[in-house]
């Protein structure tokens, strides 16, 4: 019996955890290939008028951007069982091309970059759409969740310590990191692939999960426009935060003096655990209208923590390690349910679609904001700190967070009351 069939025959908690920790190893295995080079500096180094690691950074959101774009086209209609080879097959391509920056001259470096960033927008939905659609679709997302917030500080820190061990340059040090990493991604995406297909009852619970086409793509969008904007809108401001606050971690433990080659992970342990809590708890709230609205909650408060110890560590009432915590918390409340939010709320319309091209339209236009903020940082006036950049950042991209979270929820519930579409459950469907 294959390791495909005995896990369809095991219980929903077996698959669960089976799933959860396979999803968390090999997304944090993808973050390997895409953010260790954000832990080196470049100090001192500029190109076409930039700071070089905003050139990088740029590069990489940018080639990153333009794969959320073609996700958005692609994903959607990718065959359940063409998933794993696409994986594989872009992950592969963007270790080789950590060649050319180790290798090339400046300006090529930039171009290995944008390329490294190409393949890795798509590889979220790709895993993604091994987790949407099932009754246990909030207990496995926990492991995805996870990576999110913890593997970016991990695979730094890993980065931080060949280069510490092995006197690595900071250009080679990416390539190492990914081959280091390369042979268990492999393993973990034939795991994954062994996780078989939502069921007949999760279909009903959740509604069926297919490919959809160009059409129905055109048609969804059109049919629930103004909600998919405040969507795009809600995760995009949250995108910019994460992003600043991920990519130039390293520049703003620099500039308040703190050398810890662990407090890249250090900030985001206890994010993880709150933050994962909540979404674990939303597993067993049958009614997805009621864990809608909770969603809804979750994020409007994480906009306001934001907004306020921000606030707070401006006026000297916390230092830097707990505002980074709080502040960093705050957003994740808004941005690691977003995925849950989406599933919940196409549970609660009862389409036959796939969350991926939400949460792809979302990302694409998260990463444009984030490309015109670094933009405004090396080109201001102003002269902003990485410390200063962060703080202006995190109280504006939260306010739009919850004026967005709020005029979602309103656009959403009218839309919900006025469309007969959840289909009431037999009295063995409710007991099963």
């Amino acid at each position: 019996m294959s390791l495909k069939e005995k896990l369809s025959r095991s219980s929903n908690t077996t698959l669960a955890i089976y799933s959860a920790i396979v999803i968390f190893l090999l997304y944090t295995c993808c973050y390997g290939f895409r953010k260790p080079f954000t832990v080196a500096l470049y100090e001192g180094q500029t190109l076409w008028g930039f700071d070089l690691k905003i050139v990088f950074v740029l590069s990489e959101i940018i080639g990153y951007a333009v794969s959320k774009f073609i996700g958005t086209a692609i994903l959607p209609g990718v065959k359940k069982n063409q998933r794993v080879f696409y994986i594989v097959g872009l992950l592969t391509f963007s270790e080789l091309t950590w060649i050319g920056f180790g290798a090339l001259p400046t300006v090529w470096k930039t171009v290995s970059v944008f390329l490294s960033g190409l393949p890795l927008g798509m590889i979220w939905g790709l895993l993604f759409s091994y987790i949407e659609g099932r009754k246990i679709s909030e207990i496995v997302n926990v492991g995805l969740s996870a990576a999110l917030i913890v593997a970016s500080g991990l695979v730094k820190t890993l980065g931080q310590s060949l280069m510490n061990t092995f006197n690595l340059t900071e250009y080679w040090m990416p390539f190492v990191t990914g081959a280091v990493i390369f042979p268990l991604m492999l393993i973990l995406a034939y795991l994954l692939n062994q996780i078989p297909e939502p069921t007949e009852r999760d279909k009903m619970l959740r509604t069926e999960r297919a490919p959809m086409s160009k059409a129905e793509r055109n048609s969804f969008f059109k049919q629930f426009f103004f909600g998919i904007c405040m969507l795009v809108l809600l995760y995009g401001s949250l995108t910019v935060f994460r992003e600043l606050r991920d990519s130039f971690a390293a520049d703003l433990w620099k500039e308040l003096n703190v050398t810890d080659t662990f407090i890249f992970t250090k900030t985001e342990y206890p994010i993880a655990f709150i933050v994962l809590a909540l979404m674990f708890l939303t597993a067993f709230i049958p009614n997805n209208r009621l864990a809608l609205n909770i969603l809804y909650i979750v994020a409007g408060i994480g906009g306001f923590l934001t907004i306020g110890v921000t606030v707070l560590y401006i006026y000297g009432y916390i230092n830097p390690v707990w505002w980074m915590i709080l502040s960093g918390l705050g957003m994740y409340m808004g941005y690691i349910p977003f995925s849950y939010l989406i599933e919940r709320l196409i549970a609660s319309l009862q389409i036959v679609s796939t969350s991926v091209f939400i949460l792809y339209l979302a990302d694409s236009v998260g990463y444009l904001g984030t490309v015109s903020v670094y933009i405004t940082k090396n080109f201001s006036e102003m002269d902003l700190s990485w410390n200063q950049m962060l703080i202006y950042t995190a109280i504006i991209t939260s306010v739009i967070a919850i004026a967005s979270t709020f005029t979602t929820y309103k656009y959403f519930r009218r839309q919900l009351n006025v469309m007969t579409i959840v289909p009431k459950l037999s009295e063995d469907n409710k007991r099963a």
